[in-house]
């Protein structure tokens, strides 16, 4: 590790330029006296060397490239399988050589795997909407007869973009033979039944540092890409907090964004997101995660 006087920080992201949340995190490990470098995984290079030993660099071989944390918001998932693989390779490599990685890569790719992620917390006692995972268009066609009120949504995906709601199970095997004509499976859930509104609370450490409802004005979506306002939560209660804690937690995550809804049997966890924006939630409670992630960090790298 380097000396803590000269702390640097490699915040990762395949934007040619900083995007906002980058531009956030900078300025929060300023403030604390921090340097960060900028970097895209393209930049990033890795070598195995004899004995055991692994070098990171940036360009020339001979030049180390010497931090001492990461901060890792985007892979690229929209690329070949081979170049895809590399970068989970090479974060978790440097992570298991001692540098911390936040959030890891394996973790940060199961969070966005909704089957696999949902799969994990159920496993682990948290409860999640009832999903399916099929290939078959007469058996997505049965499960929307069984459920009467399903949510169809891409396996990989954020925002809401591509998920629809169907009633009726004609609709639902349309989508999916489309689907399967397309190679995609169908990603299936029951619909739950909650107010026009979910919480999104937002997970550091041990903490959940901030939470807001995400209120949709029409439709069933909730998310702020879709056009749902946030409003702040005057209080949170201790069940939430738990429940968000764990999620993250179960998903072997430093920070999230928890999505949860208030179903009439109680908390609901609907996914994890290992890459959270957050300037919906700056917005509605005045609070900036950017810093609660910097001092995370911080105080990880001291110790």
């Amino acid at each position: 590790m380097r000396g803590l006087e000269r702390m640097l920080i490699a915040l990762v992201h395949t934007r040619p330029s900083p995007p906002w949340t980058i531009r956030q995190l900078i300025l929060a490990f300023e403030s604390l006296g921090v340097s960060t470098r900028y970097v895209r995984p393209e930049q990033i290079s890795l070598m195995i060397e004899r004995g055991g030993g692994i070098k990171v660099f940036l360009g020339s071989p001979s030049t180390q490239f010497e931090f001492d944390a990461i901060i890792l918001r985007d892979l690229g998932f929209a690329t070949t399988i081979e170049t895809f693989l590399r970068r989970v390779d090479l974060f978790e490599i440097i992570n298991m050589s001692g540098t911390p990685v936040i959030n890891p890569a394996r973790a940060l790719v199961t969070a966005r795997d909704k089957l696999l992620s949902l799969a994990i917390l159920a496993k682990h006692g948290i409860p999640v909407p009832q999903t399916a995972s099929v290939e078959d268009p007469n058996v997505a066609m049965r499960i929307a007869q069984e459920w009467k009120d399903v949510v169809i949504k891409p396996l990989i995906g954020s925002m809401g973009f591509g998920s629809t709601r169907a009633r009726d199970p004609d609709v639902v095997y349309v989508i999916s033979r489309t689907l399967t004509e397309l190679g995609q499976p169908t990603y299936i859930q029951r619909y739950v039944e909650k107010p026009n509104r979910d919480i999104r609370a937002f997970v550091v450490g041990d903490r959940l540092v901030a939470a807001y409802y995400r209120v949709s004005s029409q439709g069933w979506k909730t998310n702020i890409a879709q056009g749902a306002r946030a409003q702040p939560m005057t209080r949170i209660d201790p069940e939430l907090e738990e429940l968000a804690v764990r999620a993250t937690k179960v998903l072997g995550l430093h920070y999230s964004g928890v999505d949860i809804a208030e179903s009439p049997d109680g908390y609901i966890v609907l996914e994890v997101n290992a890459s959270p924006n957050w300037r919906g939630l700056s917005i509605a409670t005045g609070i900036n995660p950017a810093t609660h992630i910097a001092r995370y960090v911080y105080e990880l790298v001291k110790k």
